[in-house]
C-alpha cells in the first residue's frame, strides 16, 4: 500500500513534470473512481499549479480554484509519460511494473496534457478514489479524517505521539499507530520498521509504553520516514522485500537475519495485518500483551 513516503516521493517527482501543464482530456474507465460529482470532465482546460500532500492524499492544485484529491489506497499507481511514451515520473504500488505498456486493462483514469504527455492512474484492486473539490472546501474535507501530525513536521513530537496513543490504551501499539489520527501517513511497512528501530514489540499495549519508550518510538518514526523519503522507499513485491536492498530492514524479510542481533525475523499477524518482528530486539513481556 502506498504510504506517506511513496506518496511524498511521487508528489515531488510529479511536481517536476506536471506543474504548468494544462489538462486537455480527462477520462475514467470506472465510474466509482470519482467520488460524487463532478466527474473528470470538469478538469478539462484547467492548469496544474502545484501538487501537495496530506497524509496519504495526493492533492492537485488547479486553476479556477479547483483541487483534485487522489487516494491510491491499496494498489494505486500513477505514471506520467512524455509525448514519445517515455516514463518521466511514476510511483505508488509497483504492480504492474512502471514500464508496462499503457494504457492497459487496469488503467482506470487517463489525463492528456498540453505538451503531448499523458498521466495514467492504474489500480489492480480498484480501491483508489478521486474527489474534485473547490479549494475552499479542502480544509473541511481533510478535517473529516481527523488526521494526526505529519511525522516530518514540527507538530510531531513525543508529546504529540503520547497524546495520540492515549486514545488507545488497551489496543496493541501497531494498530494504534495505523490509526491515522495518531500519526498521519503511517502504514503497515513503516510501522513495522519504526517499532523494530525503537525495540518495541507490535503487540505491546499502547498504554503500557513508558515515556522513554514513546520518546524512542517518536525518534524512530521520524528517522524511518525521513530515510524512506530521502534515500528511497521500501521495495516490496509479492510480500517480499527486495533482497539486494538493505531497506526495509525487517518488513517483508521473514526468515532473514535481524540486521541488529542476527536472530531470525518472524512473521505474525497483529490487528489482522502481516507483521515482521525480531523476538530478541523486540521482546514481548509476559505480563503485557494484546
Amino acid at each position: 500500500m502506498p504510504e506517506l513516503p511513496e506518496v511524498e516521493t511521487l508528489r515531488r517527482d510529479l511536481s517536476r513534470t506536471l506543474v504548468g501543464r494544462t489538462i486537455l482530456t480527462a477520462t475514467a474507465r470506472i465510474p466509482k473512481l470519482f467520488v460524487e460529482p463532478p466527474g473528470p470532465e470538469i478538469l478539462v482546460g484547467h492548469t496544474i499549479l502545484a501538487l501537495s500532500r496530506r497524509a496519504k492524499f495526493l492533492i492537485w492544485e488547479l486553476s479556477g480554484d479547483l483541487v483534485m484529491v487522489m487516494h491510491l489506497k491499496l494498489a494505486g499507481q500513477i505514471i506520467h509519460r512524455d509525448a514519445e511514451g517515455r516514463t518521466i515520473a511514476s510511483g505508488g504500488h509497483p504492480v504492474p511494473g512502471f514500464t508496462a505498456p499503457m494504457p492497459h486493462k487496469q488503467t482506470n483514469a487517463t489525463f492528456t496534457l498540453d505538451d503531448g504527455s499523458t498521466v495514467y492512474m492504474t489500480d489492480i484492486r480498484q480501491f483508489a478514489r478521486i474527489r474534485v473539490l473547490y479549494a475552499h472546501d479542502l480544509p473541511a474535507f481533510l478535517r473529516t479524517y481527523r488526521l494526526g501530525p505529519e511525522p516530518l513536521t514540527r507538530a510531531f513530537s513525543s508529546r504529540a505521539l503520547a497524546k495520540g496513543l492515549s486514545r488507545h490504551p488497551r489496543l496493541a501499539v501497531k494498530p494504534a499507530l495505523l490509526d491515522q489520527r495518531t500519526v498521519a501517513g503511517l502504514g503497515n511497512i513503516y510501522v513495522d520498521e519504526s517499532l523494530w528501530q525503537a525495540r518495541i514489540h507490535p503487540e505491546r499495549l499502547a498504554g503500557s509504553l513508558s515515556e522513554e519508550e514513546i520518546r524512542r518510538l517518536a525518534r524512530a518514526i521520524r528517522s524511518v520516514i525521513d530515510h524512506a523519503v530521502t534515500n528511497g522507499v521500501a521495495e516490496i513485491l509479492n510480500g517480499r522485500a527486495a533482497p539486494e536492498h538493505a531497506f526495509p530492514r525487517v518488513h517483508g524479510r521473514e526468515g532473514a537475519r535481524c540486521p541488529r542481533c542476527r536472530r531470525e525475523i518472524v512473521k505474525t499477524r497483529v490487528g489482522g495485518r502481516g507483521t515482521y518482528v525480531c523476538g530478541r530486539c523486540q521482546p514481548l513481556p509476559l505480563s503485557v500483551s494484546a
